[in-house]
């Protein structure tokens, strides 16, 4: 995932770039850029999973933002649902546990992007932006750890598949 990596890198150099006074263009461009680092790290990691190598970068591009959203929000619904039910601590509760602060980063940073990107009036600050950046450090640390497990490879799935109802 060298091109999501890329723009979680790149996100970080623009929130620190300006040392004293940071640009709010600086600041914008971080969230937006930290949100499509997770926005390409989920779809890279579904077309890595289709098994035709040739088709792979085309399986990507149907990935849209509205949907994997949705999905997400699903997912965490799920996921918090599962965890009212306060499951043992075991290998299930702590793959659940990644996979929910993937889908919660998820969520929260396409709201971010969006307001960083088309809402003028909002004024960054180097610090929340930093934490931003940090949601979606934690959420590739976590995405890492379970991209094997059936239960990430179920979810992406949801990605691009119509929800049945």
């Amino acid at each position: 995932m060298p091109f999501a990596d890329d723009l979680l890198e790149q996100a970080r150099h623009l929130a620190n770039r300006e040392p004293k006074r940071p640009r709010q263009a600086s600041l914008r461009r971080a969230v937006s850029a930290a949100y499509y680092a997770l926005f390409h790290l989920l779809t890279t990691e579904m077309a890595k999973n289709w098994k035709r190598a040739a088709d792979r970068a085309e399986i990507a591009r149907i990935a849209e933002h509205a949907k994997m959203r949705t999905a997400c929000e699903r997912q965490r619904s799920r996921l918090n649902e599962y965890f009212k039910t306060q499951p043992p601590v075991d290998h299930k509760q702590e793959v659940a546990e990644h996979l929910r602060r993937v889908t919660n980063a998820f969520v929260l940073m396409n709201e971010h992007r969006a307001n960083a990107d088309y809402n003028n009036s909002a004024k960054w600050t180097r610090t929340d932006t930093l934490e931003k950046i940090e949601s979606v450090e934690a959420a590739f640390r976590s995405w890492r750890k379970i991209r094997e497990e059936s239960e990430a490879k179920d979810f992406l799935v949801t990605l691009i598949v119509k929800e049945r109802k």
